[in-house]
């Protein structure tokens, strides 16, 4: 509801709400340090050890998430199909530590593959791009890892300096660590919304209406496809991996359609597309609590 809320409000009042996306870096630091306070370091080292899952998940998801996404809608929507390319070589989203809790997710395998497929994005994209569309996108390199290393590493540690020093008072506020996460990732969502609708308005047409009637359930199809690549591990954590090829970094895809495919509109298709990931979310946590209560 706050993700819909940031978007409702972001494309209705985009003048009013795009200030709030010059304090981006600022809001994803609250958000993954707050998050953090909730996160265990021993679950952390556990799964980044375990090359096996982070190796599938990856390869899933930056290589044959895009082209799966793309191949099928190519023929009929050109420039649908390239802003489906994209949306699909994205990393998973900075801010999936937070949301894959209401899911019945692990939150540290969330990070951890937030992590991965960051680092591994700029390396992919261009590939992808490459052999998809003849053209490679190059991706700021030093950029993304700054900014995961601000994002991320830095109030990861602070976080768990905090909790080796006041354990007690930390897991007292649990409950204020989380509500807090969701405010700044809701200004976030909003923030961003409001800046892209306002340099690009959004219109559908009945063209854009049949794509995404056409994508939504194919990609609730690639979603439960995701959930089944690494059938070793638990149904929670299973959920986790799911979660994280549908909870896309959109801060980045919304940076390579204005900056590259400008001129096949690629950006307001971003945002529609944001709004139709958000339409599945209900979806995907009903599934999840089925899957859950059964185990």
């Amino acid at each position: 509801m706050v993700v819909l809320l940031g978007i409702v409000l972001g494309l209705l009042f985009p003048t009013f709400f795009s200030p709030l996306n010059e304090y981006t870096t600022q809001l994803l630091i609250l958000v993954f340090f707050f998050s953090s306070l909730r996160l265990s370091l021993d679950e952390i080292i556990n799964y980044g050890k375990d090359w096996r899952l982070l190796f599938v998940t990856a390869f899933f998801m930056l290589i044959l998430m895009p082209f799966a996404l793309y191949l099928p809608v190519r023929a009929f929507a050109y420039d649908w199909s390239v802003a489906l390319l994209i949306m699909g070589a994205m990393p998973t989203g900075m801010t999936i530590a937070l949301v894959a809790e209401f899911f019945g997710g692990k939150t540290s395998l969330a990070l951890v593959i937030t992590a991965v497929t960051s680092l591994l994005a700029p390396i992919t994209i261009p590939i992808v791009t490459k052999i998809a569309l003849g053209q490679a996108v190059p991706i700021p390199m030093f950029q993304m890892f700054w900014s995961l290393f601000l994002t991320i590493v830095i109030p990861f540690i602070l976080a768990m300096v905090l909790k080796q020093r006041i354990p007690k008072r930390i897991e007292a506020h649990d409950g204020l660590w989380r509500n807090v996460s969701v405010a700044a990732f809701g200004l976030l969502i909003l923030g961003i919304t409001a800046s892209s609708a306002l340099g690009t308005p959004v219109t559908i047409s009945l063209q854009d209406w049949a794509v995404l009637a056409f994508v939504l359930p194919w990609l609730a199809m690639l979603i439960w496809v995701a959930y089944h690549i690494v059938p070793w591990r638990k149904p929670s954590e299973r959920m986790t991996v799911a979660l994280c090829m549908l909870y896309l970094n959109n801060t980045l895809a919304l940076y390579v359609a204005d900056k590259f495919f400008r001129d096949l509109n690629a950006t307001p298709k971003q945002i529609m597309l944001l709004m139709a990931v958000n339409a599945i979310l209900p979806g995907v946590k009903i599934a999840a609590s089925r899957i859950l209560r059964k185990t």
